[in-house]
């Protein structure tokens, strides 16, 4: 009977070491289970949280465009403002037109000028000349 205890006994250890097994490997596939849903969870989160940051990225970024537009809109305006009121401006070119006529009518003057001493001239030898012929 000791044999037949010590084979039960041992049957009994081998069995309840299968059972201990089966119990690992059973918790082993639930904590993955479990793990792998933690993980899914914190994925799906993680999106969610990347989803809401890009939407109120993409957000701001639309209002600056849309504030930047409105600015560059205003620019433009302003600049068109003051090229219309620039058309009225002389310009460079103008300026050397009015120089040319200027100088022309300097050169005519000093052309004048000569004349009218060379007649005063004339005139003064010419009365000198009277003056001197008087008796």
């Amino acid at each position: 009977m000791p044999s037949e205890l010590q084979t039960l006994v041992a049957w009994a250890a081998i069995l309840s070491a299968i059972c201990a097994l089966s119990a690992l490997i059973v918790s082993i596939k639930a904590l993955r289970r479990s793990q792998s849903k933690e993980l899914t969870t914190k994925i799906e989160k993680g999106d969610r949280a990347a989803r809401l940051h890009a939407d109120e990225s993409s957000r701001d970024i639309r209002k600056e465009l849309t504030t930047q537009s409105r600015r560059l809109a205003e620019l433009e305006d302003g600049v068109a403002r003051i090229e219309q009121q620039q058309s009225h401006n002389l310009t460079a070119r103008d300026l050397g037109a009015v120089h040319e006529k200027i100088n022309r009518v300097a050169e005519n003057l000093a052309a004048n000028t000569a004349s009218t001493n060379a007649m005063r001239e004339q005139l003064r030898v010419l009365q000198e000349h009277l003056m001197r012929s008087k008796p």
